[in-house]
């Protein structure tokens, strides 16, 4: 192993992201899903938040048309909580542009919290879907919640709207959080709270350097937030329970177009037809790093149910070859784990079924058999982010903003995920500021005040 090697290996315990990940995604960042996190409340255990990101390496200071939510993508939250790769649980967002005064270039002509001088602003609906029927809206267009404003620079944003290096949020952030009943939710920029030496990983690995730096310190992401009380989640609408079956959910967040555009030389595009997937999202790293060029945009487009056809690059994945060729990290070949499929059934148990010593699998559960109390449904393997509601602990059992889910996803792909060794990428969140509450992520930074990190990429 290179003496330099950053990625050594540590007999310490771990607390990946899909940033243009695929080609056809790279080119729509509205809808290009960075991160996913879901994760049992630590302000409140009976409650589960969800976090989705779009927009990656966004620059704080991309004026005048600053980065927002796109009206013509549908953002989308799933829960699977039997365990088949159908979702039984589904949050949607929607969202909608106002443009006050369209004769100037600016964002905003004073202050971005007053509303008579914020020229550009969003407005969301959420709704809730559970088994395919429409059973809650949390925002109308009646009575617009607004969308949380770019955090433009020092002179737009007045003290204390937001606070980029604390971890209590500004006013601002404050303000648009929605409280309806028991859920909360908050859409709007957040600071990149994921980490990683992204020009050297994507280097040939170049990761043998001392001095790795984070190279995505100083961007912002926009994030949707919600949290729901976790008997909204479970299948029996009970407390989740060791043992009872109703202790595991599955998530993944997707993204939709419009099947049709229509473009006009004298206008504004016209979107029309049925709703078609473009991006889906459950554990980091997976279609960045595990799936091949060519299914790429094949994986954004397919549903959990239909994994099987890409077992094969779980089971023989490439990433542990580059690491032993590139990096002396041994590649630890096939692990039989007793499934039958054969390859790396580690990482099956890990990533696509849940792994019975990580919590994420209930222990009445095998692959290919029935689910328990759900006849004619069969338990199956497919790519989303487990969680165990009684034991959430950080990825792969869920995950929570600050997990550092590049270390635990090389860890994995050098078989040594459930033995405590880990797998250092040698990038650390230094310079990050998560909140201590809702919606955890680090308020914005700003257009004219960010890390000396920061890199302006193309």
């Amino acid at each position: 192993m290179p003496t330099l090697l950053a990625l050594a290996l540590m007999a310490t315990n771990a607390h990946a992201s899909s940033h243009r990940e695929a080609p056809g995604i790279a080119l729509d960042p509205a809808a290009d899903l960075t991160d996913f996190y879901a994760f049992v409340s630590p302000e409140d255990p009976s409650k589960v938040v969800f976090i989705l990101n779009v927009q990656p390496l966004e620059a704080p200071g991309g004026g005048p048309n600053f980065h927002r939510f796109d009206d013509d993508v549908f953002y989308k939250i799933h829960v699977d909580n039997e365990g088949d790769g159908l979702e039984d649980v589904t949050f949607g967002f929607q969202f909608h542009t106002y443009v006050e005064d369209d004769s100037t270039f600016l964002y905003n002509v004073g202050s971005v919290a007053d509303p008579a001088t914020l020229n550009v602003h969003q407005s969301m609906i959420a709704a809730r879907w559970d088994d395919g029927v429409g059973t809650r809206i949390y925002a109308r267009k009646t009575n617009p919640w607004m969308v949380a404003p770019a955090n433009v620079g020092v002179v737009s944003v007045p003290a204390g709207g937001y606070a980029p290096e604390s971890s209590t949020p500004g006013t601002l952030t404050q303000a648009a959080i929605l409280v309806d009943g028991d859920t909360r939710i908050f859409a709007g920029p957040r600071q990149e709270g994921f980490y990683v030496d992204l020009e050297r990983t994507f280097d040939l690995l170049n990761l043998g350097n001392p001095d790795n730096t984070n190279t995505l310190l100083g961007y912002n992401v926009h994030s949707i937030a919600i949290e729901v009380p976790i008997t909204s989640l479970t299948r029996d609408g009970m407390p989740a329970m060791s043992g009872s079956g109703n202790e595991v959910i599955a998530a993944w967040a997707t993204t939709e177009r419009r099947r049709t555009t229509n473009r006009y030389s004298g206008g504004a595009d016209i979107s029309t037809g049925d709703w078609v997937q473009v991006a889906r999202l459950g554990n980091p790293l997976v279609n960045e790093a595990v799936i091949g060029l060519g299914d790429k945009d094949r994986f954004n487009r397919s549903q959990p149910a239909d994994d099987i056809q890409f077992l094969g690059y779980v089971t023989n994945p490439l990433l542990p070859v580059y690491m032993d060729l590139i990096l002396g990290i041994p590649d630890p070949g096939p692990h039989d784990e007793g499934l039958g499929i054969g390859g790396r059934e580690d990482l099956v148990l890990a990533f696509l079924t849940g792994h019975p010593a990580l919590g994420t699998m209930p222990a009445a559960y095998s692959l290919g058999g029935a689910i328990p109390g759900e006849p004619g449904k069969v338990f199956g393997a497919y790519e989303a982010l487990r969680m165990n509601l009684t034991t959430s602990s950080g990825f792969p059992n869920g995950r929570f903003v600050s997990d550092d889910v590049t270390d635990v996803a090389l860890s994995a792909m050098a078989g040594l995920l459930i033995n405590g060794t880990t797998v250092s990428d040698g990038v650390d969140a230094t310079g990050l500021h998560y909140l201590d509450t809702f919606p955890w992520l680090g308020d914005p930074w700003a257009g004219d005040d960010h890390p000396a990190g920061y890199h302006d990429l193309p």
